[in-house]
């Protein structure tokens, strides 16, 4: 019986709100879009943090999950405040200690990658046609696919001539190869890497570019020809490690340190020169550093919605008292006062919701293209979506709730008087 009596009353009630949003429109959409500013504002930095949470994790987790890397300091991260990570500089780690590491290092089944990065702001030609000077230029071994993730899309590894004597050949970067070969037919021809002749003996499968990584928008070289070509008396190379299992993880980073501390001449006791850098851990600290900006855009929007509830509520009164005759008149002709709190009510909601709608949308396109201007992913936030909408609820309940008792309360006879 009374589930009968509620929805004549909820359809009649949606029915009359419709009618009167449509009569005062102009001022239904510019209360709808308050609410959607401070809705845009929550979506779109929560929307962009979860689209770069998500993208460091998975740049770093292509390096896979029992791959370590040693390396000299100097790390730096900072993101959106928060505390500082820092490194103290340490001494290089040259070519000829890297190679002896691999050379030496004899853990069962584990893989060893020399690798550095030589430049940055390389240029890449093939005739006259040129890449910007956007192209790093890195000095790679054949292990470094597989610590890295790295897939070879045509073409072949270096051979161990191109390795060891090290010979002008290339891998090109997926970016790289579409700019400089749009039809294909990269394999065997001759590019020139700042200036330098090589031959590209393989092209990599796309890989996608990030502020972290640019594997598409590389050449990888043998590392002795980096070397010889590219590098510098300060050059320091990094040495990635992949264990043959996550439970072997720690075993094998343990033994890496011990080999690498004795090619470092440390005694016992004496504190490491070198870093060893997790990809997990890398991303943990960028991650929760990204949490306070999570933090700071849920109060930024937080504060925006709380004014524009106050607003929503001061016009939703200003709509009772413009409205008192045909509050009056209603209830002469038999409305209840829960029909009148009702429609009231379903108002505020219903203006609340479509600034929800229209700040859900655009805070999703802010947000993912900020993600996009910093390298992020484009992700559809369902999480988000679904707190936005909730809060608009509780917003549009708590806007309407005071006027529509205060238009409930009204007495249809000095509300028929009312001019």
């Amino acid at each position: 019986m009374g589930t009968r009596l509620i929805s004549p009353l909820f359809a009649e009630g949606v029915g009359m709100a419709l009618a009167a949003l449509r009569g005062n429109l102009l001022r239904a959409v510019l209360t709808a879009l308050i609410i959607a500013i401070g809705i845009m504002a929550l979506v779109g930095m929560l929307t962009s943090t979860t689209a770069m949470e998500s993208a460091i994790t998975g740049q770093f987790s292509t390096m896979g999950a029992t791959t370590f890397t040693l390396q000299s300091g100097g790390m730096n991260i900072r993101v959106g405040g928060g505390r500082r990570v820092e490194e103290k500089a340490q001494p290089q780690i040259p070519l000829y200690q890297a190679l002896a590491f691999q050379q030496r290092f004899a853990y069962p089944g584990a893989t060893v990658s020399v690798s550095d990065v030589l430049s940055g702001t390389a240029t890449v030609s093939l005739g006259s046609l040129k890449t910007n000077p956007n192209v790093q230029v890195v000095g790679v071994d054949n292990g470094y696919l597989m610590t890295t993730g790295l897939t070879i899309n045509e073409g072949r590894p270096f051979s161990a001539t191109e390795r060891n004597e090290g010979k002008s050949v290339a891998w090109l970067g997926f970016d790289v190869a579409t700019k400089l070969f749009p039809q294909g037919g990269a394999l065997g021809q001759s590019i020139r890497v700042q200036g330098r002749p090589f031959l590209v003996v393989g092209v990599l499968a796309p890989k996608g570019n990030s502020a972290f990584m640019a594997q598409d928008q590389a050449v990888l070289v043998p590392v002795r020809a980096g070397h010889r070509l590219f590098g510098t008396p300060s050059s320091s190379y990094a040495v990635q490690v992949m264990a043959p299992s996550p439970e072997e993880l720690d075993q094998c980073l343990q033994a890496s340190m011990a080999q690498f501390r004795a090619l470092r001449g440390l005694r016992p006791g004496e504190e490491n020169n070198f870093n060893v850098r997790r990809s997990d851990a890398i991303s943990a600290i960028l991650i929760e550093q990204l949490s306070s900006v999570s933090v700071a855009a849920a109060v930024i929007g937080a504060i925006t919605l709380l004014g524009a509830s106050i607003s929503l509520m001061n016009i939703m009164l200003v709509s009772v008292t413009e409205r008192t005759r045909e509050i009056g008149t209603r209830k002469a002709l038999g409305a209840t006062r829960s029909a009148i709190a009702l429609q009231f009510l379903l108002e505020a909601i219903l203006v609340s919701l479509l600034g929800g709608l229209v700040g859900t949308v655009l805070g999703i396109l802010v947000g993912n293209g900020l993600s996009s201007a910093m390298g992020g992913v484009f992700i559809l936030p369902w999480n988000w979506i679904g707190l936005a909408f909730g809060v608009c609820l509780v917003v549009g309940v708590a806007a309407g709730f005071y006027p529509a008792r205060k238009a409930a309360a009204l007495d249809p006879i000095e509300a028929l008087r009312y001019e």
